[in-house]
């Protein structure tokens, strides 16, 4: 039964993803950055890059599960590209070490951002294997990572992941 959950997600997924551009099928340095703006539209953030240029943001929520940051070089070409909403990103979170500034240049632009009781709650929509779920990391007045949770759509064999 979980194996068909998943199947259905993925379903559901490329369902969503298959009337869109593509943003994994941007080519760094084969782009320009009027060509990124035809194909995926105006990003949902722009900031400036210390080495030159722009990082463009492109956030597929508030249920989307991908966040993609493009890196376009002063000539306006598309240098970089990266997928932020990874496990391999996720895992870099560490409480007590991560600040908010960190989070956000690892994962970017939260989907919803919530103050509960002396925490500030950031949260994105995320896939861990196939399953969808939550990813939630609570700071504290300091603006230092205090733990995160991994909150799954669909419960399987494992119980939700939490650090402290």
């Amino acid at each position: 039964m979980h194996t068909l959950r998943k199947l259905i997600a993925a379903l559901f997924t490329l369902a969503l993803l298959g009337g869109c551009a593509m943003p994994g099928s941007i080519v760094p340095g084969g782009t320009s950055a009027d060509e990124l703006l035809k194909r995926l539209g105006q990003p949902t953030d722009r900031r400036n890059n210390p080495q030159g240029g722009e990082f463009w943001e492109y956030a597929y929520g508030p249920e989307g599960t991908e966040t993609w940051l493009f890196g376009i070089d002063t000539g306006g070409m598309v240098r970089s590209s990266t997928q932020l909403l990874t496990e391999e990103r996720l895992q870099k979170i560490v409480p007590g070490e991560t600040t908010e500034a960190d989070v956000r240049t690892l994962l970017g632009k939260p989907r919803e951002i919530t103050r509960l009781r002396g925490e500030t709650v950031w949260e994105w929509r995320v896939n861990i294997g196939l399953d969808p779920g939550t990813y939630v990391v609570r700071f504290d007045d300091n603006h230092r990572a205090l733990g995160y949770n991994v909150l799954r759509d669909f419960l399987s064999d494992q119980d939700q992941d939490s650090v402290p």
